[in-house]
C-alpha cells in the first residue's frame, strides 16, 4: 500500500472510531497532546500519521489496536464499547491522579474510605439494578402473581417489586449524606460509622 493510502486508511478508520465512541476531536487531541487541527488533519491522511509515535497515540486515545488502523485486521478488540465507559475511565483516572488527595492524615482517610463506599455499594446497586430491569421493568410475566397479591394491575406489582430490588442503594446513598453532614460536627462519629459501613459490605478500611 502507498503511503498516501495509507494515510487515509489510517486516517479514516481514526475518524470511524472517534464517531463511534460520540468523541470530538478536540477530546482526542487532549490526549495526544496535539491540536484539535492536527487531529483533523491526521484524519484526513493530509499530514503524516503513520509514524510510530502517532499510531500508538491514536490507538490508545481511541482503544483500539495499531494493526487495525493500518488495515491489518478488520477486527479489533477493545476494552472500550461506548462513550460513557471511556468518560468513567477518565474520571476514574483523575481521582487515582490526585491521591492521596493532599490532605491532612484524618482527613483522607475519611476521603478514601468514603470512595470506597461508593465503589462497592455501586457495584452492589448495578447487580440489583440489572435483576430489577429484568424482572420488573415493562414485564407482563408478572399478571398473575400481582392479582394474587392484591394489586390492582401488574405494573403497581412491577413498580413497586422494582424500587424494592434497589431499596439497599437508596439507603446506602441516604446513609453516605447523614456521615458527611455529621463529618462537620462529629468527624470522629462520622469515621467510625463510615468505618462501620464498609465493614459491613466486607470492604473495611485499611
Amino acid at each position: 500500500m502507498k503511503d498516501k493510502e495509507l494515510r487515509r486508511l489510517i486516517g479514516s478508520r481514526a475518524k470511524q472510531r472517534r464517531l463511534e465512541l460520540d468523541l470530538n476531536q478536540p477530546y482526542v487531541a487532549s490526549k495526544m497532546g496535539v491540536t484539535a487541527s492536527t487531529i483533523q488533519r491526521y484524519e484526513a491522511g493530509t499530514i503524516d500519521n503513520t509514524k510510530k509515535l502517532v499510531l500508538d497515540g491514536l490507538a490508545e486515545a481511541l482503544h483500539v489496536s495499531v494493526e487495525w488502523l493500518r488495515g491489518e485486521t478488520d477486527e479489533y478488540e477493545t476494552d472500550i464499547t461506548d462513550r460513557r465507559e471511556l468518560l468513567i475511565r477518565d474520571e476514574m483516572g483523575r481521582i487515582l491522579e490526585h491521591l492521596p488527595c493532599g490532605m491532612e492524615p484524618e482527613e483522607a482517610d475519611f476521603s478514601k474510605d468514603l470512595l470506597l463506599l461508593m465503589l462497592r455499594e455501586y457495584e452492589l446497586f448495578a447487580d440489583s439494578f440489572q435483576s430489577a430491569c429484568r424482572n420488573f421493568k415493562d414485564s407482563t410475566e408478572n399478571a398473575d402473581i400481582a392479582a394474587a397479591m392484591g394489586f390492582e394491575s401488574h405494573q403497581e406489582y412491577n413498580e413497586i417489586m422494582f424500587l424494592r430490588e434497589i431499596t439497599h442503594s437508596v439507603n446506602a446513598f441516604n446513609d453516605m449524606a447523614d456521615i458527611i453532614r455529621l463529618y462537620s460536627k462529629r468527624p470522629e462519629a462520622a469515621a467510625a460509622r463510615l468505618a462501620d459501613l464498609l465493614s459491613e459490605k466486607g470492604s473495611g478500611p485499611v
